[in-house]
């Protein structure tokens, strides 16, 4: 059954469109810093496979369910030391908003499609080269069976979406907002009037918290300060860490200390 639902990913996701993107996905057993990484625009879907783990240290995730969590740098989520939790997780970005007021509870079970498939990508998510390549058509299956669980409101201007769209296509190195309009041949005022109106941001602080994201996805991976500061734009490490501090009130390499 693994080996027909990798095959199949290749067949389903050519013809696949929808509003949201993958940052990055993978399968882990006892994550000891799995909920100390804060995300300001990144949503995340969680299978729980086994283990005792708790939500905002009250609400319990039971095994066998998964739970779609909107954008929140508020979300934390703790595990019993004595039973430690083993989980799929797929975080991911949106060009429209999730209308999720706290977060959805879903017996995997009950979905059809949705128990083999997250069993296929249980053993898949575990490789790291089969995890790069393959864990983005597992996520796009994975939305489209969860359709109706994922209700998301449409910005009212298209001007916001095709900017949303535009920032998470990148390079997110050269983002600038008079490029964004540029770009999808707007005026650059009238950008910011539609952006500022449908999310509550200016594209220029969308696009800062979405290189805080972009960059504390990257330090949970591993990924070295030259490394990052060079994705997202920043001529040296000193320059990169000056902005994540002003934004996150952490340096970014004490991150991995926590």
């Amino acid at each position: 059954m693994h080996d027909v639902y990798k095959n199949r990913l290749f067949n389903y996701c050519i013809f696949m469109e929808n509003p949201f993107t993958m940052q990055m996905c993978g399968r882990i057993y006892n994550p000891e810093v799995w909920a100390r990484y804060q995300f300001y625009l990144t949503n995340r879907i969680h299978y729980i496979i086994s283990g005792t783990v708790y939500y905002q240290k009250k609400r319990r995730l039971n095994p066998g369910y998964l739970y779609i969590f909107p954008a929140d740098p508020g979300f934390n989520v703790t595990q019993d030391p004595s039973d430690p939790v083993d989980h799929i997780y797929f975080d991911f970005l949106s060009y429209e908003k999730l209308f999720i007021k706290d977060f959805v509870e879903i017996d995997a079970s009950s979905v059809p499609g949705i128990k083999p498939l997250l069993d296929s990508a249980g053993i898949t998510l575990t490789d790291r080269e089969e995890r790069f390549h393959l864990g983005p058509m597992y996520f796009e299956l994975l939305v489209s069976l969860l359709h109706d669980y994922m209700p998301f409101h449409q910005y009212h201007s298209p001007v916001t979406q095709a900017a949303i769209r535009c920032i998470h296509a990148g390079p997110v190195s050269e983002l600038s907002v008079k490029g964004i309009a540029r770009n999808i041949n707007v005026n650059e005022d009238h950008l910011i009037r539609c952006f500022r109106q449908d999310t509550g941001f200016t594209p220029h602080r969308y696009i800062s918290l979405y290189k805080v994201d972009i960059a504390t996805s990257m330090i949970s991976r591993g990924a070295g300060m030259k490394e990052i500061a060079d994705a997202i734009g920043f001529s040296s490490i000193s320059a990169f860490s000056t902005f994540y501090k002003n934004e996150r009130h952490i340096t970014p390499s004490s991150i991995k200390l926590l």
